[in-house]
Formats: C-alpha cells, structure tokens, sequence
C-alpha cells in the first residue's frame, strides 16, 4: 500500500507541485496519509490492500461526519472563500495586523482591501469585530484598522464607542504611510532565467515571477524542488 501510494505520488507530480506552490496545509495532509498508511501496514501486514486500507478508514470517517452539537470554526480569511456562516468573529482589525505590516505596495494593499472584503461578507446574520488598543512591541500607537474605519458608522454597534482623539490619530497615520506606498513591486522583479543568489539556498535560476504574491519562483542548484522567494528577500544578480 505504501508502495502504491509513493508511486502514485511522484509519477502524477502531486507533491512536487505542491512544493513548488509552497502549500503547506496539502503537504501537512499528505504527511498525515502517509503516516496512516505506515502505521496500517506496521499493524497488518504489507501485504494488505488498497481496498483493505479504505475499508479501515471508512470506519473513522463515519463516526466523524456522526458527530454532532455547536462547534467554532478558526481559518483564516483565505480558507474563508466561497463559504458563509450564520455568525462570523473578525479579530485583530488594527493596522500591521489587517492589513498586515508586510504590506509594502499599493497593488498589495488593494488585495488585502479585498481579503477584508471577503471576510466580512462571509456572515449570514451577524458579524462581530474586534479590535485592540493600547501599543505594538516596538511602543507605537496600535491603530484601528482603515478598513474599519472605512465602514459607515450608522452600520456599526460599538460595544465602547472609540474616542473621537484615537479615530483622527488613526487616519493621519494611515494618510502619512498611504504616500510612502509604491504602486507596484514591479521594479524589484527580476526576469524569468536570470541567475541569482541567496544567502541561505546558493545560486539558482528564475523560473516565474508571481507579480500577485510578490515572488519568484527560484530552482536553486542544491534544491529538487523551486522555492517561492519574496521579493523583499535579498537576491543577487549573477
């Protein structure tokens, strides 16, 4: 079984696709198949079949899907697409925190604008956000998020209602760093082909340019596999 399911796995380039999207949640389930099968075959044989195998795990399944009463969901906002539910708890609308402090463009800024977008039309019937004050680690002033603030007011139920003090502190920090924001990251790309170098993963070659997620896509020498790199990470030109 566990034969059938590497060669299934490297023939069809399943994980080595994944690897090169770097999604890890897949990887994390695969890792878990993989570990199942091992753990079936050390208690049965490996001499048992795939229908042996599905037959096992078809028992789990059903005591699962059996279970019942209320239950919280935790994702986040991009697990979140296409799917809706009666009541939705938005944490964390402060600024570096939603929109994220990474964000270093405009064009990165419009996609988080649309990832809050998402996860507040996610709610049937109602929406609960939340958001914190006092400072960040570094002793700066933690801010509302401008998504929030760009709500109408008449929309929203305040637990406390925020100081008028804090909402104009708020929109003259978001103002100020909304002018230090490039439009693009377009002049950090390097082109597809161009050699380059890494601190930590050597010399390798640009295979793609996600302008979307802001990265290339390097097949570094002493790697099987290409890796995402941001484009913030420091590459070389060769």
């Amino acid at each position: 079984m566990s034969e059938v399911l590497s060669a299934l796995l490297n023939e069809s380039g399943y994980e080595k696709m994944l690897r090169t999207e770097g999604s890890q949640e897949r990887l994390d389930n695969l890792a878990e198949l993989k570990q199942s099968v091992y753990e079936y075959e050390t208690t049965c044989g490996e001499e048992v079949t795939l229908e042996h195998y599905l037959a096992h795990v078809a028992l789990f399944t059903n005591a699962d899907t059996a279970e019942q009463g209320d239950k919280v969901r935790l994702m986040t906002v991009h697990a979140a697409k296409g799917l809706e539910f009666p009541y939705v708890f938005l944490c964390g609308m402060n600024e570096g925190i939603f929109p994220s402090r990474k964000v270093r463009t405009q064009q990165a800024m419009e996609e988080e604008r649309r990832l809050a977008f998402v996860a507040l039309t996610r709610a049937e019937k109602g929406l609960y956000i939340s958001e914190a004050d006092g400072r960040n680690f570094d002793g700066t002033p933690r801010y509302p998020s401008r998504f929030l603030l760009d709500i109408d007011r008449n929309l929203l139920a305040f637990t406390r209602p925020p100081e008028e003090g804090l909402i104009r502190a708020a929109r003259d920090y978001i103002g100020h760093s909304q002018t230090y924001l490039p439009e693009t990251d377009g002049n950090m790309a390097f082109s597809v082909g161009q050699r380059v170098k890494h601190i930590l993963f050597g010399s390798g070659t640009v295979l793609d340019v996600d302008m979307d997620k802001g990265a290339h896509v390097v097949q570094f020498d002493e790697m099987e596999t290409p890796r995402k790199i941001s484009f913030r990470a420091k590459l070389e030109r060769i």
